[in-house]
């Protein structure tokens, strides 16, 4: 059953179905720049029954600070990467996201609802403020992805055909005021 409905969701994604930052700043609290973040992170249909029949998936953030020079390469401060995975727990018949970095995991009463969960990043620590000089220009760039890799090896093997569940958004950049 699962095979047949990730083979019928291979149509190509449609624009609402796409992970896309829609903005991204971060603010300075305690000596810490955090990241806070609005993700567009809508599973397509196959996806989204593929986690309901039991299948892990993982949503990766990556985060690179950079010291923009202008008469040489950026020079990268900082570089992070967050990951959250999302799962249905069947016993409980509620969904779980958890930090895979720190462990903390929270549960939802449904996919739509862990999904806007996923798709709202509040005050994840970036950066120590020691490592900005006040003087120089910085700025962050984020991405999010969708990885497949650790789902059972028998779905990458058919998903490696369907299109819609290689999302990625693209670099989000702006400037860092210090």
């Amino acid at each position: 059953m699962l095979f047949a409905t990730l083979l019928l969701s291979s149509a190509p994604a449609h624009a609402a179905e796409r992970f896309e930052i829609r903005g991204a700043y971060v603010e300075r609290a305690g000596g810490v720049y955090t990241l806070n973040a609005k993700l567009n992170f809508q599973l397509p249909e196959g996806a989204q029954q593929a986690v309901q029949d039991g299948a892990r998936m993982t949503l990766d953030l990556e985060i690179v600070v950079h010291r923009a020079r202008s008469l040489w390469f950026n020079e990268t401060i900082a570089a992070l990467e967050q990951h959250y995975e999302l799962v249905y727990h069947a016993l409980s018949e509620r969904y779980l996201v958890r930090n895979l970095n720190s462990g903390e995991q929270t549960s939802f009463p449904n996919l739509g609802a862990a999904a806007d969960y996923l798709g709202q990043i509040h005050g994840l620590p970036v950066l120590d403020e020691t490592f900005i000089l006040p003087q120089e220009r910085y700025e962050i760039s984020l991405r999010a992805h969708l990885d497949v890799r650790t789902m059972p090896k028998a779905l990458r093997t058919v998903l490696f055909w369907v299109d819609d569940w290689r999302q990625s958004s693209d670099w989000y950049t702006w400037p860092l005021k210090s």
